[in-house]
């Protein structure tokens, strides 16, 4: 059997790691991004949304890093990391042949048509290949998108009563 080592240390140059969180799937969400440059946290954010599912919530997450990308960083080419592996091979591969299909599988609409229109807008401007990670394995900017996804949803809870979806930019100081 082969052993598989994972890094969990933060890769050098420009790296964004994205993630979603929905509790329940579907129901409350929240998606998050931390920025990294040669290992340190320069920028985040988070938000949520009332009536989400965890693939709207990972799609939402790396849509919104590429808007910090386009406004930032826009002559940049970052790696972007999800633990999605939906997100991952719709936004690498599926995604081309759903646009040359229609944007549909078979019969049926591609779900989450919306999100997918935009991300391949924005992964035109910016043609970025997101790579997987392994969730929940310790790795320190999936960890830290995460956490960032679980606050959004936090915060969606908390403002339960309130129907329009909730962003929050975190500011730094370099």
């Amino acid at each position: 059997m082969a052993v598989v080592t994972i890094d969990r240390a933060i890769p050098p140059g420009l790296v964004i790691y994205a993630d979603g969180c929905c509790e329940p799937n579907p129901g409350l969400g929240g998606w998050g991004y931390a920025v990294f440059l040669d290992g340190k946290e320069i920028a985040a954010a988070h938000g949520g949304a009332n009536q989400a599912t965890n693939q709207r919530m990972e799609l939402t997450a790396v849509l919104e890093a590429l808007g910090w990308i386009t406004e930032n960083q826009p002559d940049q080419l970052p790696r972007i990391i999800s633990d999605s592996a939906y997100t991952v091979n719709g936004c690498n591969e599926w995604r081309h042949k759903w646009k040359r299909d229609g944007w549909r599988r078979g019969q049926k609409a591609v779900a989450n048509l919306d999100l997918w229109k935009y991300l391949d807008a924005a992964l035109s401007l910016h043609p970025i290949e997101l790579e997987w990670c392994k969730g929940h394995a310790g790795i320190v900017g999936n960890e830290r998108a995460d956490e960032l996804s679980v606050i959004g949803r936090e915060l969606m809870l908390e403002a339960a009563n309130d129907a329009c979806p909730i962003r929050q930019q975190l500011t730094y100081s370099i």
